[in-house]
Order: C-alpha cells, then structure tokens, then sequence
C-alpha cells in the first residue's frame, strides 16, 4: 500500500506552476523575525484605522435582515444594485460604463486571471508597464504569455518606445496592461498627451488594452484626467472595493465591452458558478450613500502620510537620490545612485528594522537594482521618519 504522504513525481505538475515557485511575500515574512521592532513599508492597502469597520458592520447586519436568499447560487454577474453604484463610482473617476458591461469578481487579481485565461495562448506576448504589479506579471506568464515591459518616465508609458517595440516584434501582443493612475508601484500618472497616444497606437494596431484602476479615487491634487476607458469606449477596465472600503470582502469588477464581456462571463461561470452573495450584499449597503464622504475624509488621511514620507526622504535619504511625488494613490518610488542594488540592500536594511519592496521585484525579469518601493498608506505616520533613517543607515552601511 503506497504512502499518502508519497512525494509526487515533478512531472505531475503543471509546467505553469514554474511561474510561482518563488513568493516575493515569503521572502519578506522569512525578515519579519530579524527585527523586534520591524517597520514595514510593504503593505499596499488601506490602513486598517482608515477602514470602516463600524459602516461594515452595519451593512452587514442589513443583509442579514433581508432573509436567506443570499445564501442560493447565482448571481453570477454580480448583485444587481452593487452593479449600478459601480457605474456611478466609475462616472466619479472619468470611466463611463454601463451596468450592463459590469461583470464583479473576487478582487480585481481575479479578473486578470479571467482575461488571462479568455485571452492568453502559449506563446503571446503581453505588454506591461515597466515596472509594474508583479502578480500580474505572474498571472500572464502562467498563462503561457511572454511578458515584456513597456519603458515609463515622469508622464508614464513612453509611447513612442511602444511603437518601436511593436515594430520590432514578429506579432502583434495579445493585450497592453497599464496602471495610468497613481501607478503601483511608481505612483506615476499618465499624462493626458500619453493616454490619447496610447490610446491611438492600440487602436491603429489594434490592440485590447487592459487599464488597472485601484488608486484613482485617491487623488490629493491636480485635475482628474479621463480614464483610457473614457478614451477608448473598447477599453477593459478592472476596478476594485479594496482601497476604498476593505481588501478583506475580495469585492472587484471587470468593465468590458462585448462580445468579450460574454465570454469573461462564461469564464467566471465556470470557475466560481456565481459570486459570495453575502459579500456583494455587505458591500453595496455600506457603499451606497456613505463611500464618496469616506473617500473623501481618507483621501486627506493619506495625503497626510504622503507629506510625512516626504519631508523624511527629505531628511535623511543621501545625495544622488531621486523620487517623484505622487498627486494620489499610495505609493512612493525611490531611485538611489546606480551602484547600489536594493535587492541587497533589504537584508541590511531588515537587520536595521525596516523591510522595504526592491523595486526588481516590480520588472519583468526582475532586471533594475537601484530603486525600491515604500507604501504610505498602512504606516503609522508616527513610524515614517525612524523607517527612513533605518533604511538610511543600512545605505550607509552599504557604501
């Protein structure tokens, strides 16, 4: 009788499985312990006393009250209120939608592997801003895609280099992937120039763009610009409930015209048969009529603590080194002198109590050494100024 504990051969596996082998989050639990005081700069999501833990808490006994029948299979486009507020979230940032071409999902990563999968063959190649969302680079790549980064400066994706790449490839890409506003990780926007000529390459080669909207609700100045969306009525947008209300409900959508809206449907059906009734229910009650005057009291709280990462970098980062301050979102780019690597760099700064994200970790091919990424959002402000001259002393350390 064979061991249930037996190792399984690796040829049982899945040749997309290669793709996950390594975590980038495992990398930096396995530091958590080299300090007693650890200051973590990592977290890319809302502060947990930003959350409205009282709002949910409310909406929650509200679906509760209106009787079973969230408990039942279907809905498998999502509840059908939360659906329209989406639409009227979405006209707040510039995205034009209907509630017709809105499919929600488990969190906006869902729906790119719901496009990766309807979309992707071994094979094709798929275009990303460089640097990007990582798991969106692993999420296409386990689809069998090669993916290759699109050059970004202070305006975002240098669309005359696209062009180029384009001309140099032996076929066109399956779909482009950007993040134009407040972009994780850089929290570069998009120029509006950018976004129409993005706009107008894609649909001179016809090309699906993909735009990634987590972060536009937090703006702290400038205009509002139109989404690509708004740009190109083609356009697939994801959006997401994670930065505004809580990443814990997993509640995100997908905005996609059809006749591929239908098949991401059918994609979606098959995977989850429908999606967590409760969850959508408890959403769209605490959302409507209270997420814009939240939104709108958080947004101050972060820019808060943008302006205090700002003044420490100011502080105590060494001469030489550059970072752009974002007008929203939650996220900060900081790009040292050529000759250090910050992927060897978050070992000494780990020993000195603060773990940062190399910003490699944010390449396809993990290819640039010199800068990395602190998220603002989720610090305590108190913690800001020690973090930054703890990552300072391991620079230091470093030569």
């Amino acid at each position: 009788m064979s061991s249930p504990n037996r190792e399984m051969n690796r040829t049982a596996y899945a040749e997309r499985l290669d793709v996950f082998q390594t975590s980038l989050w495992l990398e930096v639990d396995a530091m958590v312990d080299r300090h007693p005081d650890m200051i973590f700069f990592g977290n890319g999501g809302p502060a947990k006393s930003l959350m409205p833990a009282d709002r949910l808490a409310e909406a929650t006994a509200t679906v509760w009250s209106e009787g079973l029948d969230m408990l039942t299979y279907g809905e498998t486009e999502g509840y059908a209120p939360l659906r329209r507020l989406i639409v009227e979230q979405m006209a707040k940032v510039n995205a034009p939608a209907v509630a017709e071409e809105i499919l929600v999902i488990n969190g906006s990563q869902e729906g790119m592997d719901i496009i990766g999968r309807a979309l992707i063959d071994p094979g094709d190649v798929v275009l990303v801003d460089a640097p990007t969302f990582p798991d969106a680079v692993r999420i296409y790549e386990s689809h069998g895609a090669t993916v290759l980064g699109m050059p970004m400066d202070d305006e975002g994706v240098i669309v005359d280099d696209v062009r180029a790449m384009l001309d140099r490839l032996p076929a066109k890409p399956k779909f482009i992937y950007t993040i134009p506003t407040f972009q994780n990780p850089t929290g570069v926007t998009m120029s509006l120039a950018r976004r129409q000529a993005l706009v107008d390459l894609a649909r001179e080669r016809d090309i699906l763009i993909v735009e990634d909207d987590p972060y536009s609700a937090f703006r702290y100045e400038g205009e509002t610009l139109p989404s690509l969306r708004a740009l190109d009525p083609a356009t697939v947008y994801l959006g997401t409930f994670s930065k505004t209300l809580s990443p814990g409900l997993r509640v995100g959508w997908i905005s996609a015209p059809e006749p591929l809206y239908r098949q991401l449907f059918g994609l979606k059906e098959v995977m989850h048969i429908g999606n967590n009734r409760i969850a959508t229910r408890l959403v769209y009650h605490a959302a409507n009529g209270f997420i814009d005057g939240h939104v709108a009291w958080a947004r101050e709280q972060y820019r808060a603590r943008r302006d205090t990462l700002v003044a420490a970098l100011e502080q105590y980062m060494p001469a030489g080194t550059k970072w752009l301050v974002p007008q929203g979102g939650f996220f900060l780019w900081v790009e040292l002198p050529e000759r250090y690597n910050t992927d060897d760099l978050l070992a000494a700064a780990a020993d000195n109590g603060v773990i940062f994200l190399p910003g490699s970790w944010f390449y396809p091919g993990r290819t640039k050494h010199n800068a990395f990424r602190l998220s603002f959002s989720s610090l305590d402000p108190d913690l800001m100024a020690e973090g930054v001259r703890r990552i300072r002393l391991a620079i230091d350390q470093a030569g």
